[in-house]
């Protein structure tokens, strides 16, 4: 009857109510989440609040990585890129003949290790990449030998020329000029460029142990197998891979303390410790600003023209190339194989080498030994923050540097060299319209030793060919216009060169 369900109905409900009012929330639950939050403030120490800030900044754990793994390969980076606190200021300050010095060491050290810190800083900071910057192999021999002396600029006017170089290079970064040139090219040429840094990374390292020497017959050639230096170097190489498979914490930074210390222990000659050179007086710390001399911009137009473009036409290929190359190695590329934040890149080599400039010394590019710090784990700008602040103190640290034998940092690489052959496996050599600027891009660049001419000559061949195939395809059709789809920039770039029908 409806009398007996209302009446069972009544008691389920007094019995539910009876159930709630007896039901307590867990503890844990009944905490205000503010009250938790605080709490875990509290029990948190100094050292892990910085720790936790670090990680939140720089998003080190979305990328896989920990502060202290970005610290350490901080410390591989600049231990790696080290020599240039050294070579740099040797090179710039190379005497006249009547035996004056165009840039002082003192003055080169200084600008070469505050520029550095500077342009790694803002990489890490505007970025957020794990790249070490620095003045440039070959640049400084080009401003100290090509632009001093054979153009007859003078110190003030070679500087004047990478000043405006560097506001060049910052004005193509903003207006993304140089990513619309690396967005025209094909994902297998990237992958070139990869592969041929890893190549001239190797050949760089295998010069340092003394495996590859120079010959005026062979231009290159077997070194003597009976210098100890190179058994060490060699040793230390399979130390390191062996760590590196057994994936050790630290391999390289272990690679490289070992190796110097064999290297002392055994009284094994080291270059870098030649008392003529004066290397110690780096830590002459007293400030200095070139004056700069614009007027070669009008007494020498074509001097000073020559030596800005040539410095610009490196600094954008050398940079753009590796920034890539490092980038694919580390895994950041995004889903089209840009590069997220690559115009910040581009802007602290400007930056960078326009300090430079105004302190005394040549431009300032991303160094391919980034590519170490990158192995150690570096993924974020902490690593790059990390080199930075090394760098700032590289001026007292110059006696430490000193201590570090050439042979030591050649294992890293070579074996990062060999870890940059991956990308190669993404070139379809059975296609020559791609292969050739490929193959020609990876050997030129070691072979020359010049990562920018490299890529120079890989791009021209490639666009060379690609108009020679375009012609063939409008003569085949009867000289009708053909939409030359080798220069359309497309997120497909799988064939920008068409078939030949």
């Amino acid at each position: 009857s409806s009398e007996t369900r209302y009446s069972s109905l009544g008691l389920v409900k007094s019995r539910l109510i009876l159930a709630m009012g007896e039901y307590q929330e867990p503890l844990l639950s009944r905490v205000e989440p503010c009250t938790k939050a605080k709490r875990s403030a509290e029990v948190q120490t100094p050292l892990q609040a910085v720790v936790s800030y670090l990680d939140a900044a720089f998003t080190v754990t979305e990328r896989g990585s920990s502060v202290s793994q970005e610290i350490r390969a901080g410390l591989v980076t600049w231990v790696t890129m080290s020599y240039i606190v050294v070579v740099n200021p040797i090179i710039l300050s190379a005497r006249f003949a009547d035996g004056s010095s165009p840039i002082s060491f003192h003055a080169a050290c200084r600008a070469t290790c505050l520029s550095a810190a500077f342009a790694s800083g803002f990489v890490g900071l505007a970025a957020n990449l794990p790249f070490g910057l620095a003045a440039g192999m070959g640049l400084n021999s080009y401003l100290r030998y090509g632009i001093i002396d054979r153009l007859g600029l003078g110190p003030e006017g070679a500087l004047a020329a990478c000043f405006v170089q560097a506001v060049l290079f910052a004005f193509l970064a903003a207006s993304g000029a140089v990513d619309k040139v690396q967005g025209a090219l094909p994902s297998a040429l990237k992958s070139s460029i990869t592969v041929a840094i890893g190549v001239f990374q190797a050949f760089v390292g295998l010069q340092l142990m003394g495996l590859i020497v120079k010959s005026d017959t062979t231009l290159v050639a077997l070194g003597d197998l009976s210098q100890p230096n190179l058994w060490l170097a060699f040793t230390a190489t399979l130390l390191v891979a062996g760590l590196l498979i057994r994936k050790v914490t630290g391999a390289l930074l272990l690679g490289i303390c070992f190796t110097a210390a064999a290297s002392y222990l055994l009284g094994l000659p080291n270059p870098n410790q030649d008392p003529s050179a004066g290397l110690s007086a780096g830590t002459d710390l007293s400030a200095k600003l070139f004056d700069l001399d614009f007027t070669p911009m009008l007494e020498k137009p074509q001097e000073f023209g020559t030596a800005v473009l040539c410095l610009l036409f490196i600094v954008v290929f050398d940079t753009a190339g590796v920034q890539h190359g490092i980038g694919q190695q580390a895994g950041l590329l995004d889903g089209r194989g840009f590069l997220p934040g690559a115009k910040y890149g581009y802007l602290g080599s400007a930056f960078g080498s326009g300090l430079g400039a105004v302190m005394g010394t040549s431009p300032v590019i991303i160094h391919n030994e980034s590519a170490a710090g990158v192995q150690e784990g570096g993924r974020t700008g902490l690593c790059a923050m990390t080199t930075a602040v090394l760098f700032l103190l590289s001026p007292v640290l110059v006696p430490v540097i000193e201590l570090i034998p050439p042979e030591a940092t050649a294992p890293c690489l070579v074996l990062v060299g060999s870890m940059m052959m991956g990308p190669v496996k993404d070139i379809d050599f059975g296609d020559l319209r791609i292969a050739l600027p490929a193959f020609l891009t990876i050997c030129i660049t070691p072979l020359a030793y010049s990562i920018s001419f490299g890529i120079f000559v890989g791009i021209a061949s490639y666009y060379v060919l690609g108009c020679v195939l375009w012609l063939a395809e409008v003569a085949s059709v009867g000289g009708k216009a053909v939409q030359p789809s080798f220069l359309a920039i497309s997120g497909d770039d799988d064939e920008l060169i068409p078939e030949v029908p």
